[in-house]
This record gives structure tokens, C-alpha cells and sequence, in this order.
């Protein structure tokens, strides 16, 4: 099991690979479980976010440290 927070201003839900109501689906700036590999992250609501979304490799992560993916 892998780990990231998706950083935003603000709380949105996190799309993982497209899906909002998958495993690892839940909300920015918190610790999210996720397996490894490479995901495809977007957020929902309003598409007033860079990049619209980004591809990731997730690996080697920890709770204390995940991956971190931002968008501003």
C-alpha cells in the first residue's frame, strides 16, 4: 500500500485515474491510501486548477511521507 496527498487551496475530491468514488478516492490536503503503480490525478468541481490533471508513478511512500501531487 501506497500513500499521497493531492494539494489544493481549497477541498475538493480527488479523481484517481477518473473515478471519484473508487478505494483511495477522498478529499485534497489529507493522506489518501492508494496501490502502487502509475494514477492519473484530476480534481472535481469547477476546472479552475493547473495542470487539469497529472500522471504519477506512486512507489516507496510511507503515511508519514507520501507523494506529493499539486495543483495551483
Amino acid at each position: 500500500m501506497e500513500f499521497v496527498i493531492v494539494h489544493f487551496r481549497e477541498s475538493r475530491t480527488v479523481l484517481i485515474d477518473g473515478d471519484e468514488a473508487g478505494d483511495a478516492a477522498g478529499p485534497t490536503n489529507v493522506t489518501l491510501r492508494i496501490n502502487q503503480g502509475f494514477h492519473t490525478f484530476s480534481l472535481a468541481g469547477p476546472a479552475d486548477f493547473a495542470p487539469q490533471k497529472q500522471t504519477v508513478k506512486i512507489a516507496n511512500t510511507t503515511e508519514v511521507s507520501p507523494q506529493e501531487v499539486n495543483f495551483a
